[in-house]
């Protein structure tokens, strides 16, 4: 009679639920060692000190072979550190360009405005390493002068979000109407409409970011050892004003937020479609939408 050798590996039961977390969980770990390997090579690359080595190594008689790599290292990241001094500090930046179309206005002639945003994916500032923080792929807005006797400028072509009000602010600041026949017409304000483009642009994106990351925090453990029982979090339209939570015993809730994520209002409804008032004094009293993972159980 064959006797079963004892297996080493102990036999482990686990969930197709819990599998996954651990799935998910792993992936989180990667993904933040590899953006903490990413912040630890430009901080090695761009200190001085580094570059002090790499000129003793180079005065060698024999340098190594790796030097010229280093070097060239050293130089794209020094590049990348300038342009993202740009790109922090100079929020908005133009150009002048010239539009291929042998039948475009004024010759051509266009003027650009180029418009960063970063991601900022993590509320909490501090904590860069362990989240996605980078520069979004910058929107666009070009403009010509419909009229080369005049400065007036007027929008040309764009790559804002259908859902961002350009029309609303180019009408408010790119003007081109005359009051009366006895007056000048009303002065364009482009540093005005490029401010307040770029705050509905990080208004947009922070709202969208708010609402991923709750999405992220669903079923997940919270502080105090309580459980996130929320099932799916998703905004309704293209402006991510209106946000739609589902959790796992069937309850609906759904937000109203404004322009800078504040909760304006908060109707949750159970299954039997009953108001739950409980829960919306809950969701209320957290004001933001960022601030709304601790008060979804």
């Amino acid at each position: 009679m064959e006797s079963r050798a004892p297996s080493l590996i102990p036999e482990t039961q686990s969930s197709p639920t819990s599998l996954d977390a651990e799935i998910l969980q792993v992936r989180q770990q990667i993904q933040n060692l590899t953006h903490r390997r990413a912040a630890l090579t430009a901080a090695l690359l761009s200190s001085p000190s580094s570059q002090a080595l790499l000129a003793r190594a180079r005065a060698q008689p024999t340098p190594s072979p790796h030097i010229s790599t280093l070097e060239k290292r050293i130089k794209e990241q020094q590049r990348q550190n300038v342009q993202n001094s740009y790109r922090m500090c100079a929020g908005a930046t133009m150009f002048e360009g010239r539009d291929p179309d042998p039948n475009a206005v004024d010759d051509g002639r266009i003027v650009g405005v180029r418009i960063e945003i970063f991601n900022r994916r993590l509320a909490d500032l501090f904590h860069f390493l362990e989240g996605t923080r980078t520069f979004r792929p910058p929107y666009y807005l070009l403009l010509n002068r419909p009229n080369p006797a005049s400065p007036s400028l007027r929008i040309h072509r764009h790559t804002i979000p259908q859902c961002i009000p350009l029309q609303y602010l180019a009408s408010r600041f790119l003007s081109m109407s005359v009051l009366s026949d006895e007056t000048l017409p009303e002065p364009q304000n482009l540093a005005r409409l490029v401010r307040d483009l770029r705050r509905e642009l990080m208004s947009y994106h922070l709202r969208q970011d708010a609402i991923v990351t709750l999405g992220e925090s669903a079923n997940t453990e919270l502080d105090g050892g309580q459980r996130n029982l929320v099932k799916e979090v998703k905004a309704v339209d293209a402006e991510n004003r209106d946000v739609r939570i589902e959790w796992e015993d069937g309850t609906v809730g759904r937000l109203a937020v404004d322009n800078n994520g504040n909760l304006q209002k908060v109707v949750v409804l159970d299954d039997g479609k009953s108001r739950r008032r409980e829960k919306e004094r809950s969701i209320l009293s957290a004001k933001t939408i960022g601030k709304l993972a601790q008060t979804l159980v």
